[in-house]
């Protein structure tokens, strides 16, 4: 069925307009941001095709632009413009983080960076540099491990650490098995990297491993003090 055939009141446009977006279904945003069907497919029915393929809405950031184009009804437009809602989703996360006023919480940090690591088929390792205050002032993307297994350059890290006159730091990786607790080389190379900044005044506040479900924080496990 076409959307102009539906009672003007459960038109997504005409619906978001009286009730307010949030009254939408997650099919029916989806169908606002494709814009418009094919000649046997409403944006609805495009809209629900694109969530079955992806397995879940929470999955279609991870599929890449061939993927989604590869959906019956969406053109290439349409699939730049859910890349876009999803890269901005990710900015705004990013830059509530760093608006923060006050020091930042194991779960917001997890917040922004399983969107940002979630499609990451390796291991990726972030730095965030903190104020005297526990503020976040900056951040670096470090390097790229394997699958299954990340090396940590000390070195480097205290490097990117002196450079930034930080006076303490939070470290983030991913495990993109899905799978958040801390393997042994994870403990290790942590509590020889606390010990290296430490001996430059420098304190590693922080060890996050995150998942696109779940996060592990050392602090909280007080395995950090």
């Amino acid at each position: 069925m076409r959307i102009k055939d539906l009672p003007e009141a459960e038109r997504p446009r005409e619906k978001a307009l009286r009730y307010g977006i949030a009254s939408l279904s997650n099919i029916e945003i989806l169908a606002l941001v494709i814009g418009s069907g094919v000649r046997d497919q409403s944006a609805l029915d495009i809209a629900a095709h694109l969530i079955a393929e992806a397995k879940g809405i929470h999955h279609i950031e991870n599929c890449s632009l061939e993927r989604i184009e590869k959906i019956r009804g969406i053109k290439k437009i349409s699939a730049l413009r859910l890349a876009a809602v999803f890269e901005l989703l990710k900015r705004v996360e990013k830059t509530r983080l760093e608006c923060v006023s006050e020091p930042i919480h194991p779960k917001a940090i997890f917040e922004k960076y399983k969107l940002e690591f979630a499609r990451e088929t390796q291991e990726q390792f972030a730095l965030l540099f903190l104020s005297r205050r526990r503020m976040i002032t900056g951040e670096k993307i470090m390097y790229k491990g394997t699958a299954e297994y990340f090396p940590i350059a000390i070195g480097e890290i205290l490097s990117e650490l002196l450079a930034n006159k930080c006076f303490a730091f939070i470290v983030v990786h991913n495990h993109p098995s899905g799978e958040t607790q801390p393997s042994d080389d994870d403990l290790i190379s942590t509590k020889m990297l606390a010990s290296e900044a430490a001996r430059l005044k420098i304190k590693l506040v922080d060890h996050i491993i995150i998942s696109d479900r779940s996060y592990f924080s050392f602090a909280e496990h007080n395995l950090i003090k």
